[in-house]
């Protein structure tokens, strides 16, 4: 397992190839084409939320909202051509006396071959209108071998400050984290720590399947590494481009209210 790879994934910018070796994930590997699809390749089963949206909920950050009962789904289209759908879903519940957000994101190649499924749930706390990352933990299945990627928090990791901060350009903040990478058969993987900037960019707008949105643009880099989300008040993530070319589209929401003032 390579550097490389686990800051892509932390980057969101999520591989669709195994981890064997030392190959970047996200090189130029030609897109297969429907010939060479594997039609023995059963993906998952979509996730969905536990629970209904509750109409009187109020998210701690407009930008991040996070509403239980929630569901996103994105398209993936990555560098080297490939395609996958990538579907997130929010639940919420209490552990050890305060509200916690689930986040799974779950993300399965759509142009076959590679037979790619991966699972990841991300925790998170308010504190205010900060929301913080408190668990990380990624599955990752590629026809099959598996192995999981697990961050190690080193400080506290906010991953949207607040609105008052997210309106003035040029605001920075950053956390510092390991990980823990294991794979079947092999001794667990701890590369060095790592640390995540994120910068604020302005407001802009931006287009997606979903719809033209006006949204707030936060820049994340890991060394070289670097990442543009696109944020839309009550809906969260609308697009993600990354400096390698790999680019996220939201393409369809449920239980998400669109604000734009």
């Amino acid at each position: 397992m390579t550097r490389v790879f686990l800051i892509a994934v932390l980057l969101g910018a999520v591989t669709l190839t195994g981890c064997n070796g030392n190959k970047n994930a996200n090189s130029n590997v030609a897109a297969p084409s429907n010939g060479n699809r594997d039609m023995s390749f059963k993906p998952p089963e979509p996730v969905k939320p536990t629970s209904a949206v509750d109409p009187n909920f109020k998210a701690c950050n407009p930008y991040f909202p996070l509403v239980p009962g929630s569901q996103a789904k994105y398209t993936i289209i990555f560098s080297s051509g490939l395609v996958a759908d990538a579907n997130v879903v929010v639940d919420a519940a209490e552990e050890n006396g305060r509200k916690v957000y689930i986040q799974t994101t779950q993300i399965v190649d759509k142009s076959g071959g590679l037979e790619k499924a991966e699972t990841t749930v991300r925790k998170y706390v308010c504190d205010g209108e900060k929301v913080q990352l408190i668990y990380e933990f990624i599955n990752n299945k590629v026809a099959d071998k598996v192995n999981t990627v697990e961050t190690q928090f080193r400080n506290t990791a906010i991953l949207m400050p607040s609105v008052a901060d997210l309106s003035k350009a040029g605001t920075t903040w950053s956390y510092n984290f390991g990980q823990v990478y294991k794979s079947p058969g092999e001794l667990p993987m701890s590369p060095e720590p790592i640390q995540i900037i994120f910068d604020v960019q302005g407001q802009g707008e931006t287009t997606a399947p979903a719809g033209k949105f006006k949204t707030l643009k936060v820049r994340r880099t890991i060394g070289e590494a670097e990442v543009s989300e696109f944020f839309a008040r009550g809906i969260g993530l609308v697009a993600r481009h990354s400096k390698e070319g790999t680019r996220w589209e939201l393409k369809e929401y449920s239980g998400l209210t669109y604000g734009d003032e």
